[in-house]
């Protein structure tokens, strides 16, 4: 038989010095006033829980006043171009001493297949929806707005600019363009640049021109009218700078063509399409709030997760109530975030509403961390006493990680793009205001769930008396002996 090996000795481990042992101290010492102020903070809420959830709610509506400065940018070039670029600051400079630029109005016509849209008939339906347009007059806050209103003039007191198209041939006059035997003649022979000396060629308003092997037009697919509205911007209340009366104009008819554009394609074979820059702006907004139902789906989800991770079989043991109360904790810390930073006067865009997704990860993932305490101090029976103790440990985690995003948005808020450095400011915030919510709201309602819990009430359906052993089935006596036993240390798990 072979002798057995001697036991091996591990050598006491040096204590560290130097540099290592004050970082050691530190963290240390860190970790230990981390505790304490979790300590101090959570008997302070599970001794009053209501005026905590109080407190957070009247804390949320000041926050929502923030409405009240509400402003947003909607300009691509000021979402996504350097604040301090020279290009930005020249565009100021600009705008500053000549004001803006007429906004462009084109009206598309695109024929079907084997439809030319030089033929007479094709013109004087373009004639048609020109003097459709001009027709028009919408009511624009109480006013009666129309073509003439919003058409831009060379100076004050002029006629409107007058549109340029093919119709340009004559004038946009309906009586001359009837009585032309030919307008495919007309178009070939007459010198463009004696009608628009300055303006692009004649090209540029027609659709996948054909010529023949002389050089004249034969046919188009396509034909477009250009306008030119007035652009005397003023501050609109959650649009931002902008002309309300061809804005509102220009998405009115917009949207009054598409409603006849299926009678006019099959009445002409010609489709119409009104291209605007309000309508554009209007296009972009509708894009992002049809994402709000996904967004919703979405939110939907992680409550149902969130309820599904904290739920237990014994509705007395669950807490699937405080999944629903996180997720309701994200988005007043989100709202809150919001209206601080509509205080302070950062601007809203495009990337901030995607903000409580981010918030999301973050607070449900506190909550688990500090339920997951709770369970682990199940040998505590006090609840207030098991809910600080589970607090105090599970404070620093939540810090930590907390602390760690609020750095790398704040870090994020040095970007010189303002679209992404405005979503850091945002982010920062509701980070922060997540963080403060979770360990006083969410808290207090835990606590209050640890009450129903002792009073044998089923979870969510807290008006509901239940048994202990409720959910579980249980046969003999030796088996619910068994199971109470079981439940000093694991009733929660």
């Amino acid at each position: 038989m072979e002798d057995s090996a001697p036991p091996v000795s591990t050598p006491p481990s040096k204590p560290a010095t130097g540099a290592k042992a004050t970082i050691e101290r530190f963290s240390a010492a860190v970790h230990r006033y981390t505790e304490l102020f979790f300590e101090k903070l959570t008997t302070i809420v599970v001794y009053h829980p209501a005026v905590t959830i109080g407190l957070v709610f009247l804390f949320v509506v000041i926050m929502a006043q923030g409405v009240w400065f509400y402003k947003e940018e909607l300009s691509p070039d000021k979402q996504f171009s350097p604040r301090s670029s020279q290009a930005v600051k020249d565009e100021d400079w600009v705008l500053d001493r000549f004001g803006y630029e007429n906004r462009p109005v084109q009206t598309m016509f695109e024929a079907k297949e084997g439809v030319n849209m030089l033929t007479k008939e094709s013109l004087l339906f373009m004639m048609e929806m020109h003097e459709w347009l001009l027709s028009q007059w919408k009511i624009i806050d109480g006013k009666n707005v129309t073509y003439e209103v919003v058409c831009a003039r060379y100076t004050k007191g002029d006629d409107c600019k007058i549109p340029v198209s093919v119709l340009t041939f004559w004038g946009h006059n309906r009586t001359r363009l009837e009585a032309d035997p030919d307008p495919l003649t007309t178009i070939n022979t007459v010198s463009w640049r004696s009608l628009e000396p300055s303006g692009p060629p004649l090209d540029f308003y027609l659709g996948k021109p054909e010529y023949n092997a002389a050089g004249d037009v034969v046919s188009a697919r396509a034909t477009l009218i250009s306008y030119n509205f007035k652009n005397e911007k003023v501050e609109i209340s959650g649009v931002g700078k902008d002309d309300p009366q061809s804005r509102y104009f220009e998405i009115q008819i917009a949207d009054d063509s598409e409603h006849r554009r299926k009678a006019d394609e099959a009445a002409h074979g010609v489709g119409v399409y009104i291209r605007t820059t309000g309508q554009e702006d209007q296009a972009g907004k509708d894009s992002v709030n049809s994402d709000i139902g996904n967004l919703i789906i979405g939110y939907m989800l992680m409550v149902i997760y969130a309820s599904f991770i904290l739920s237990r079989s014994r509705p007395k043991y669950s807490h699937s109530l405080l999944g629903i109360v996180s997720v309701i904790s994200v988005g007043l810390s989100t709202f809150s975030a919001y209206g601080f930073c509509w205080y302070i006067g950062i601007k809203f865009n495009t990337v901030v509403q995607v903000l409580i997704l981010v918030l999301l990860g973050v607070g449900v993932d506190d909550t688990f961390v500090i339920m997951d305490s709770w369970w682990d101090c199940a040998h505590i029976e006090s609840m207030r006493e098991r809910m600080i103790a589970a607090v105090k440990h599970a404070g620093p985690a939540v810090t930590i990680t907390s602390v760690t995003d609020l750095i790398a948005f704040l870090a994020g808020s040095s970007s010189s793009l303002p679209a992404l450095q405005d979503f850091c400011y945002y982010a920062s915030v509701g980070i922060a205001f997540d963080f403060m919510f979770q360990v006083t709201f969410v808290v207090a309602v835990a606590y209050l769930d640890t009450v129903r819990q002792q009073q044998s009430r089923a979870d969510v359906l807290c008006c509901i008396k239940v048994g202990d052993h409720t959910g579980v089935c249980l046969g003999s006596d030796e088996e619910k002996a068994r199971w109470t036993e079981a439940e000093r240390g694991l009733q929660n798990r």
